[in-house]
């Protein structure tokens, strides 16, 4: 009977850990979109205390035109979109923020098939826009 008892405590704790270790990562890749060749996750937040304008551009290695939207947000809004776009090396990222504050960010290598890119707006005016580029 101790036999028994002690493999089913042991199957237990095992089906336990398999679910820490794997339902996260399940949680996690269910979140974003799938990943398929070439695509960014855009993400603008807007964390000021003003409704703002901002225009993101996308560039590739040549100059071209990959993406251009502009969006009003409004005090603590948040906007996710998904493009069929690649970020790879050359790539020229140009954001607006109300016509007057641009950042721009050159990818320097080649990431993986999706590329989140995140824009934040700050409440604070010396540092209002922020860029940055994330792989999953």
């Amino acid at each position: 009977m101790s036999k028994r008892k002690f493999l089913v405590i042991s199957v237990g704790i095992f089906l336990l850990l398999v679910g820490i270790i794997v339902l996260p990562s399940l949680i996690r890749n269910s979140l974003l979109p799938d990943k398929t060749e070439n695509n960014t996750y855009l993400i603008i937040d807007n964390k000021g205390n003003t409704s703002h304008e901002v225009t993101a551009k996308l560039f590739d290695s040549k100059n071209t035109s990959i993406l251009n939207e502009s969006y009003i947000l409004d005090p603590g809004e948040k906007i996710e979109n998904y493009y069929p776009v690649g970020v790879v090396a050359g790539t020229y990222i140009e954001v607006t923020l109300d016509n007057n504050i641009t950042e721009t960010l050159v990818v320097p290598g080649n990431l993986s098939d999706l590329a989140i890119l995140h824009i934040e707006i700050n409440a604070y005016p010396d540092d209002l826009l922020d860029l940055s580029i994330a792989v999953p």
